[in-house]
């Protein structure tokens, strides 16, 4: 597979999985709030903001970046360990939300590989908005 059918098949997957936990955030705030479970606002914000916001943004910007600069230098496997490091840390942080368990190891497991992930989606993005520009056609 190719750099650019590699990116966009990632791109899709980053869109997939944030609607994904999109409809479980959306879940879990309707059984809040009808008092069927009392999940609390910390798992369902994760879910809302990192699950969500974030894997959309990063699957987006994949798509319309290389668009704009006329420049596709982003690297897929860096996009693959991006992709696994940030839904590890998503899931780190929604497991201690979920089970009250105030775990600092997994806590700081779930920040330093979303802040990984995060630098790497900057990395590559940047990579991407600074390279030579594909020739006009």
């Amino acid at each position: 597979m190719d750099n650019v059918a590699g990116t966009s098949r990632m791109a899709r997957l980053y869109i997939a999985t944030g609607f994904l936990y999109f409809v479980v955030g959306t879940i879990l705030l309707a059984l809040e709030i009808s008092g069927m479970i009392p999940v609390g606002r910390d798992p369902i914000f994760i879910l809302l903001l990192y699950g969500f916001v974030t894997q959309l943004i990063f699957g987006v910007s994949y798509i319309f970046v290389p668009g704009v600069s006329r420049h596709s230098g982003t690297n897929y496997k860096m996009i693959i360990v991006e992709y696994a490091l940030l839904n590890a840390g998503i899931i780190a942080f929604e497991s201690v939300a979920l089970t009250s368990q105030k775990d600092v190891l997994v806590l700081f497991f779930g920040l330093a590989v979303l802040l990984v992930a995060v630098i790497m989606h900057a990395a590559n993005i940047w990579k991407t908005i600074i390279g030579k520009k594909k020739a006009a056609v």
